[in-house]
């Protein structure tokens, strides 16, 4: 069974690119409103695979976008309708500075309140934000249970999330040429906090950089990372997979996995 706790069934899709669904237990997650309808209509009829609801801040561009207050109610119609299991990916991007910084904040805070209000977990995209996500994470009005997807900060920064009780996940970047400071991370993040991915189709690990990534990827983050952490790769894969679980509050499709 493949763990991954972050791809993108849509992107896929697109590419013309479609794995063997039924073999990953991970979470598809929604990059935009329409997202869940989609993904829900074209995974197949599995309890291995969670789906999330939400905007990143990349819709702030969007011809669609409407106001903060719009989104956040598209977004609750769509997770309430299809049952959704998470809230996002969302968050802040100084890499690409979509909208305004205040926008994007506004746009994070909103679902998170939105993820807490359901009751869901929130899925954080983070580039190049830490001063702003910093600020987020210690404001009172943030209470989700989250997970820093695809972790690019470095050890401070994993060590500041992790005592405020998220989850750190690791995709492809952490074995590319010049990530120490991810790596430095990778090594100090607890057994019971550590979640891998590949956010496919992006971010394909060595030696396959450059190409389009799948959800079985995370087999090669995984050996990565157990080398790094001086860990057998199949207790970590097993770590891994009940931390999803954890993290998701539910043992959906637990007892199905008779193997890691």
């Amino acid at each position: 069974m493949i763990i991954d706790s972050h791809f993108h069934p849509l992107s896929l899709a697109k590419r013309g690119m479609m794995p063997h669904f039924e073999d990953i237990y991970g979470i598809a997650v929604a990059t935009e409103p329409g997202d869940t309808a989609k993904m829900t209509e074209m995974l197949p009829d599995t309890r291995n695979i969670f789906i999330s609801t939400g905007s990143g801040p990349w819709v702030l561009d969007g011809d669609d976008f409407s106001g903060v207050n719009d989104e956040i109610e598209r977004l609750r119609k769509e997770a309430e309708l299809f049952s959704s299991d998470a809230i996002g990916e969302c968050g802040i991007d100084n890499h690409w500075k979509y909208g305004s910084p205040e926008k994007q904040m506004e746009l994070f805070m909103a679902e998170a309140t939105l993820a807490s209000s359901l009751g869901l977990p929130l899925i954080i995209h983070s580039r190049d934000a830490d001063r702003e996500m910093r600020a987020a994470l210690s404001s009172s009005d943030f209470k989700a249970s989250a997970v820093m997807h695809c972790f690019s900060s470095d050890d401070e920064m994993a060590k500041f999330v992790l005592d405020r009780g998220l989850y750190v996940s690791f995709a492809g970047n952490v074995t590319y040429k010049g990530n120490e400071c991810i790596r430095r991370a990778a090594v100090m993040v607890p057994d019971d906090r550590i979640l891998v991915e590949t956010d496919a189709p992006y971010l394909a690990p060595l030696p396959f950089r450059g190409k389009p990534c799948l959800p079985e990827y995370t087999e090669t983050t995984l050996t990565f990372l157990a080398s790094l952490r001086h860990q057998d790769v199949h207790e970590l894969k097993e770590k891994v997979r009940n931390n999803l679980a954890s993290f998701m509050k539910s043992d959906k499709s637990i007892r199905k996995l008779s193997t890691v």
